[in-house]
């Protein structure tokens, strides 16, 4: 038995190999089929006086008889043991690593395009593919005889993939032997996290492509009436914003000024637009109207009124813009024109009057009601890019029905104290206490007003993933081009392991069902005569 089982471990592996001592079962069918004897036959006579008398004699010598039988059954105890043992074989087979380029989405643009398109076309000629370094990583399908030029660009729509994390997926999901060129830009922006672990088998190359972005960030009427533009620019190190005041504006006018580049003025009705001449796609609004700014209030927070007041003004000076700031009560008529921020410090309610401008998109701010009870504490307020602690000495419960806002500003226990809720027409500020130093310390700090402004005039990032164009640090990888020549991969072998049980599963059934047949055609025979 042991010689056995030696030999069926240097066959195959087992998960379980102690339980292949049940293979001793074996020996419990053919003891069973031993001792179970056929019963004699019965042989009918006319008369027994001319049988001549014998001595009774009794074999006692065992006898194998059905010996099909006897061996389906002791090989479905035997499959019985394996199975339960879970065998395994693992056998070394030949295979060719899989071999991919994947692209940056950004390297279809013809700066890009141009460096690698012989490169890439080189690898799909010696049987790589290719796919976009995206999520999914859909593949680029052309024949040997086609170009990557074909994908080639003038805009992509997944400019922004993040090439690091792409990387990381890669490295989770392809096979150890597997081989991958990855090709994306040296821009920052298309570099997020911190660097991937990759195989030995992987190759990174950022592209280079030297290039200087410029942009219109945004442009608004001064109080003196001055057109103020905004411009961004960015090279491979630096980022830097420039403005520019033109005083005489006229319709579909080109606006120059010496450093500066050049932009067309166009007029519309409701709302007037810039655009960079060298680039149609940089488009920008300019609102006609002033910001009108209204602050509402009730008798409870005149004291309030002071202070709020006096941040707006602060803020909206230091902006610059033409606007108009106005201070209503409660008893006064609700105003006919749509502002564009009106700071809601009254227990009316706000929905009839959004409701009276059901295409403008409002900004609202309220603070704490007088009919929601006040909790006295002592804490602070969490205001992000805010250093010094604001005391905190009274709030109100922010409720469940802020639990699905975004979150501003916080407590010292992390319970929100400023919420923004958007929806379609209406961005909705939640404010948990009061503009007033009884309530927390924030009207007397320095930091109101720029807190404000900072609500007003929310920054514009999307420059970020459009414009940018710094570039990684030279000391983590320089640029560089793919090597002209590729070294052909080699076949290699890898570990197959198959899983035996479920095969043993069914040849056990197939032995079942053949035994049972057998045994359904010995017990026939047995009864006949």
């Amino acid at each position: 038995m042991s010689y056995l089982l030696v030999f069926l471990n240097a066959l195959f592996q087992f998960l379980h190999p102690v339980l292949l001592w049940a293979l001793a079962g074996v020996a419990v069918p053919v003891a069973i089929h031993l001792w179970n004897k056929r019963p004699p036959k019965v042989v009918e006579v006319g008369s027994i006086k001319w049988l001549q008398p014998s001595k009774s004699q009794r074999l006692s010598r065992l006898q194998l008889t059905n010996l099909w039988l006897l061996l389906l059954r002791s090989l479905l105890v035997a499959l019985l043991a394996l199975i339960l043992a879970e065998p395994q074989w693992k056998r070394q087979v030949s295979v060719l690593p899989e071999r991919n380029v994947y692209l940056h989405p950004a390297l279809l643009l013809p700066a890009y395009a141009a460096q690698i398109v012989s490169h890439v076309d080189s690898l799909v000629t010696r049987g790589w593919q290719v796919h976009l370094l995206q999520p999914g990583f859909p593949e680029l399908s052309f024949t040997a005889e086609e170009s990557l030029s074909k994908y080639q660009t003038d805009s992509v729509k997944a400019d922004s993939v993040n090439a690091w994390a792409m990387l990381r997926v890669l490295s989770r999901s392809l096979p150890p032997h597997a081989h991958a060129t990855v090709f994306s830009t040296d821009l920052l922006r298309h570099h997020q996290g911190e660097y991937p672990v990759m195989h030995d088998n992987f190759n990174w190359v950022p592209v280079s492509s030297p290039q200087t972005a410029v942009w219109l960030q945004e442009a608004f009427y001064t109080t003196s009436g001055q057109l103020l533009v905004k411009f961004g620019r960015s090279e491979a190190n630096r980022v830097e914003f420039i403005e520019h005041r033109f005083t005489k504006t006229k319709a579909n006018e080109a606006l120059s000024a010496s450093g500066f580049p050049t932009v067309r003025f166009i007029s519309h009705s409701s709302a007037d637009s810039l655009a960079l001449v060298e680039s149609t796609k940089n488009k920008i609004e300019i609102q006609k109207l002033p910001l009108q700014v209204i602050i509402r209030h009730d008798k409870a927070r005149q004291q309030d009124v002071k202070y709020i007041r006096a941040a707006l003004q602060t803020a909206l000076e230091h902006k610059g813009i033409s606007h108009t700031l106005t201070v209503s009560s409660s008893s006064a008529p609700l105003p006919n024109a749509a502002p564009d921020w009106i700071f809601w410090l009254t227990d009316e309610p706000l929905a009839p009057f959004l409701a009276r401008f059901p295409e403008k998109r409002l900004k609202t701010l309220q603070d704490a009601r007088t009919s929601t009870k006040a909790h006295q504490l002592n804490s602070w307020l969490q205001i992000p890019g805010i250093v010094q602690q604001v005391p905190l000495h009274k709030r109100t419960s922010s409720g469940e029905k802020e639990a699905t806002a975004k979150v501003l500003w916080q407590d010292g226990y992390g319970n929100p104290m400023l919420t923004q809720t958007l929806t379609q027409n209406h961005t909705q500020y939640q404010f948990f206490s009061r503009f007033h130093p009884s309530w927390n310390d924030l009207p007397d700090s320095g930091h109101f007003p720029e807190l404000l402004y900072q609500l007003l005039f929310p920054a514009n990032e999307a420059w970020l993933t459009k414009f940018d164009t710094r570039t990684l640090p030279p000391q983590l990888q320089q640029p560089q081009l793919f090597p002209a020549s590729f070294s052909k991969n080699s076949p290699k072998t890898v570990e197959e392991v198959i899983d035996l049980k479920l095969w043993l599963v069914a040849l056990a059934a197939l032995l079942l069902a053949l035994e049972r047949w057998l045994a359904g055609q010995s017990f026939k025979q047995a009864r006949q005569p």
